[in-house]
């Protein structure tokens, strides 16, 4: 029989985390989620420009497909 009151260490590390980050916020979870959001937005754009100043020959493609800019077109594919 598997014991399901035992939870998982990683689990446990996440309960932890939030409840440190709501704690953080005094105890207000609104606050500590719009604080998280905030936090995530900054990010994406911090990635939005790091990933625009990738010069696509120099990561070969390694980071996925460079997505296409508005107006532009595939280079190289016919569709045959």
């Amino acid at each position: 029989m598997i014991d399901q009151a035992q939870p998982k260490p990683h689990v446990d590390e996440m309960e932890a985390d939030v409840t440190a980050v709501i704690e953080a916020f005094g105890g207000d979870p609104r606050t500590a989620i719009k604080a998280l959001l905030v936090e995530h937005h900054s990010q994406e754009q911090q990635i939005e420009r790091l990933a625009a100043s990738l010069s696509f020959g120099y990561v070969r493609g390694r980071i996925g497909v460079m997505p296409l800019r508005a107006g532009s077109s595939h280079c190289g594919t016919t569709g045959s």
